[in-house]
């Protein structure tokens, strides 16, 4: 006597084979929206580093540490640049004047802008003016952040 309630072998190959090419689907479509949370994450860290500055600010912006650097001496804003960092970013901060009066904090993000045959890579900056956002042009070369382009 034959039993119709079970599942074939084929059948149950076939629902995996199925499920399997479903979530392969699914994980390519969520990779863009992983970068935006992480690009998210670092544009928070740098708005603290922004307060962090203005409240070591006293008259100047002596107490604010240079980044890159392998040695951070600071404990908060060492925390925020590893942080930065396991979200893929870099944070660089660039002090100007002599005492530093002006600075710009910035971090590479994941997401790239333009053609995807020539992607390019965004920043985002914040600076001692109160700009802040999101720029392609790396902002080493002034004492404020480029506008957006």
């Amino acid at each position: 006597m034959k039993n119709d309630k079970a599942f074939t072998l084929i059948e149950m190959l076939v629902v995996v084979a199925v499920i399997g090419l479903l979530s392969s689907v699914l994980l390519t479509a969520l990779g863009p929206a992983k970068d935006r949370a992480k690009d998210s994450r670092i544009e928070q860290e740098v708005n603290q580093v922004r307060s962090l500055a203005e409240t070591m600010y006293n008259g100047t912006y002596s107490a604010l540490e240079t980044l890159p650097s392998t040695d951070i001496k600071n404990q908060n804003l060492k925390v925020l640049a590893d942080d930065i960092a396991a979200q893929g970013g870099e944070l660089a901060i660039i002090k100007w004047g002599t005492p530093p009066t002006k600075y710009v904090a910035y971090s590479k993000l994941n997401l790239t802008a333009g053609d995807p045959s020539a992607p390019q890579t965004q920043y985002y900056c914040v600076d001692s003016s109160g700009r802040a956002g999101i720029t392609t042009t790396e902002p080493s070369n002034g004492s404020q952040c480029p506008t957006a382009n």
